[in-house]
């Protein structure tokens, strides 16, 4: 697991910045959903709470490989990541309930993801860089 840096733990966790998961179906093709409910767990990795992800669980399950983009204004970044657990309780699932609860979603399970490398996607000259 790579260790993310503080601008993009940042960025992550801002309720403004816009989030995306992408996943492969299992011939191939990708899919892509809006992530609201990507956080950090305190151990570094990337949870998301699954709520509606019904292809993204799916496909997940099948081939656990995961491309996350995070952007606001000009920065961007993908973030590689593997799914590593699916969990059904637990203080990270209570903790996304609570948040799901808010827009009042229910939260199936929580995903754990590990990153494994950074690209700077932003509208800048360092786009297409490896970050980490």
């Amino acid at each position: 697991m790579v260790q993310l840096t503080e601008p993009i733990v940042r960025m992550i966790k801002h309720p403004d910045t816009n989030k995306v998961l992408a996943t492969v179906s299992p011939d191939g093709k990708p899919h892509m959903i809006v992530c609201g409910s990507l956080d950090i767990a305190d151990d570094g990795s990337i949870i998301v709470g699954e709520a509606y992800m019904y292809r993204s669980a799916k496909y997940l399950e099948a081939n656990p490989e995961a491309e996350i983009l995070v952007w606001k204004g000009n920065t961007a970044y993908s973030i590689k990541a593997v799914a590593r657990s699916r969990e059904t309780s637990g203080p990270l699932f209570d903790r996304m309930s609570r948040f799901l609860d808010r827009m009042n979603m229910t939260t199936v399970a929580v995903w754990r993801f590990e990153p494994t490398e950074v690209w700077d996607e932003s509208a800048s000259d360092t786009s297409g860089d490896r970050v980490i």
